[in-house]
């Protein structure tokens, strides 16, 4: 365990301005020689917060909750002492003394040059020409000199390679901003700016860290650029590792017991602007289990609000898969339109979309009603099939009351008599079963066949897409029996996700292989792969057919257990011949087939 110097401490202490500290996660007001605010630690609508810059300390007259900066930071954050003392040192651009222990962070320099990279952009934001015409074009946005500096913005000069130079010049090797995704290497040996001409967004690790960047374009051009460029993958950043804003947001996201997720840096800000400080954004469609993990370091609570178009409903259903697993509470958001936030504020303004967070959500069933809504041609009865059997799944586990709500949507939507579909989703309670077939897969080892089935099926899931929607279909996309498999079938699923849309959905598996940890490739290679066997349609069925037999055991289990605790005999009685109705029903209809 390193032990800090306390002349280290002092300094730090020192060195450290509590006001300006707290003041990036609390709005302060002076008032004498002190300053108030709302307390972080508990919710109050009277601030009784109060920092003393003299004495270097905060005090909660409500909570009680006190300390200096350290404290702060240990809390607020989450972190050890020891991990707390390192954030402050790095503010304050200090090399800590730990002694007799020697603790070298080998990123460190790397946290240092971004850092260095980011008072330049937000210099050259402030103090030139180019910089005024920037700010006029965040000020049109409603991005005033608050949000500017809450959110560390900057910009990046128009020119070749004026970055590299500046750096440089401070002894700043080449191949470090290389590393970084700062400068590219050109034509010639010569290194030239990645973001050029763009307004600049820092992206922060939780810890505050400065691990990327993103451009984003401010004015028209000819050319035909992204509107957003990013930092590449590099040693401090991996993207599906790092939520946007959630260093800024943990105070808040802790205060009020949610985190709001949405896609991009400008939906984050302008979520800000509307008082939705504990928003955080994933930086993309593609949300991962890692960035889940992290929420649930602080909240239980999700509200997803993610763009309105196509792509941003497929990626809130992935989320809720996501969030669902790790045992988050969720709440949905679908903004009118196929709308970002953004735009929402722009058309609405910022108390609409505080509204609409807090009080225009809906639950899972209502999402994935409307979603599955969207696709369906009321005047073919074959969709009208395929969409009460979707919302059959969705209802079937749920109360009486929530059920009746649906019959009653499903008639309207359906223009069909509410006691048909009432009659339809009765036959379908007792025939949720599906045809099982008792071949037996003879082809691989056998340790469990449904597990075997399960991974198995992973090899037909990276041979083509149409398994993965076939096998969506079937089992409505929220099948698995081991986490691991969940897993890789996720990643699988990410990486079709992740293809140009008007691509063939073709995916490499060494591109997969390379994704994988340790642990992934060890069960990928051991319990998925088998190598020297030919993938065939009709075996597919077969491991289907096997994941179907695993769901109609764990059914007459469950209704074992319900005659099992039934109170009286009659009731079992009645339990049983129920359960033997079904399954007679149910062997009667795998004859047919």
């Amino acid at each position: 365990m390193p032990k800090i110097q306390d002349a280290t401490i002092k300094e730090i202490l020192a060195k450290t301005d509590i006001v300006d500290l707290i003041g990036e996660t609390v709005t302060l007001s002076k008032q004498g020689k002190s300053y108030f605010g709302l307390c972080p630690f508990h919710s109050e609508k009277t601030p009784s917060f109060s920092v003393e810059p003299d004495k270097q300390f905060y005090h909660c007259f409500s909570c009680g909750e006190t300390g200096d900066a350290i404290t702060f930071v240990q809390k607020i954050n989450q972190l050890s002492f020891v991990e707390a003392v390192e954030s402050l040192a790095d503010r304050a651009n200090m090399n800590l003394d730990f002694g007799d222990f020697k603790k070298d962070d080998p990123h460190k320099r790397y946290y240092e040059i971004n850092l260095d990279a980011l008072h330049f952009y937000k210099l050259y934001l402030s103090n030139t020409k180019q910089g005024l015409q920037a700010q006029q074009y965040l000020l049109d946005r409603g991005i005033d000199q608050e949000i500017i500096r809450q959110f560390d913005i900057g910009l990046a000069p128009g020119d070749y390679d004026v970055l590299t130079k500046t750096l440089s010049a401070k002894g700043i090797l080449l191949s470090d901003l290389h590393d970084l995704g700062l400068t590219k290497e050109g034509q010639n040996d010569r290194f030239y700016d990645l973001f050029r001409n763009r307004i600049i967004i820092p992206i922060k690790d939780e810890r505050g860290r400065v691990v990327a960047f993103s451009g984003r374009v401010y004015q028209a051009s000819s050319d035909t650029q992204p509107k957003y460029i990013n930092s590449p993958q590099t040693t401090v950043f991996t993207k599906s590792s790092v939520l946007f804003n959630l260093h800024n947001a943990i105070p808040a996201i802790q205060k009020h017991n949610r985190v709001v997720l949405f896609e991009g840096y400008m939906d984050v800000i302008a979520a800000h602007r509307s008082g939705i400080t504990e928003s955080v954004a994933s930086m993309g469609t593609s949300f991962t289990k890692e960035q889940v993990q992290l929420i649930r370091k602080y909240t239980k609570q999700i509200t997803i609000c993610y763009d309105g178009d196509p792509a941003g409903i497929e990626a809130t259903s992935r989320a809720i898969n996501l969030c669902q697993n790790e045992g988050l509470e969720i709440k949905i958001v679908v903004l009118p339109d196929r709308m970002d936030p953004d735009d929402y504020i722009q058309k609405y303004g910022t108390d609409k979309l505080l509204s609409v967070i807090n009080d225009g959500w809906i639950d899972i069933i209502e999402f994935n009603y409307l979603k599955n809504n969207m696709d369906i041609d009321f005047t073919k009865m074959l969709d009208i099939e395929r969409f009460k059997k979707t919302v059959f799944d969705l209802i079937k586990n749920t109360s009486h009351t929530i059920i009746e709500t649906y019959i009653k949507r499903l008639a309207q939507d359906t223009k069909i008599s509410v006691e048909s579909i009432r009659q339809d989703f009765e036959q379908y309670t007792k025939r949720n079963i599906k045809n099982i077939t008792k071949r037996q897969i003879r082809r691989v080892p056998i340790d469990s066949k449904y597990e075997v089935a399960e991974r198995y099926i992973l090899n037909y899931f990276l041979d083509s897409y149409k398994y993965v929607e076939d096998f969506n279909r079937e089992f409505n996309g929220m099948f698995y029996i081991s986490d691991m498999v969940r897993d890789l079938r996720m990643m699988i699923e990410d990486m079709y996700f992740n293809l140009d849309s008007d691509a063939v959905k073709e995916i490499s598996i060494v591109d997969f292989e390379q994704q994988l940890n340790d642990e992934q490739r060890h069960f990928y290679e051991s319990k998925v792969r088998y190598k020297g066997i030919t993938l065939d349609a009709k075996e597919y069925l077969d491991f289907k057919n096997v994941l179907n037999d695993y769901l109609k055991t764990i059914q007459i289990e469950q209704w074992n257990e319900e005659i099992r605790v039934a109170p009286t005999i009659q009731e079992k009685i009645k339990l049983a011949e129920y359960r033997d109705l079904k399954l007679k029903e149910e062997n009667r209809w795998i004859k047919r087939k």
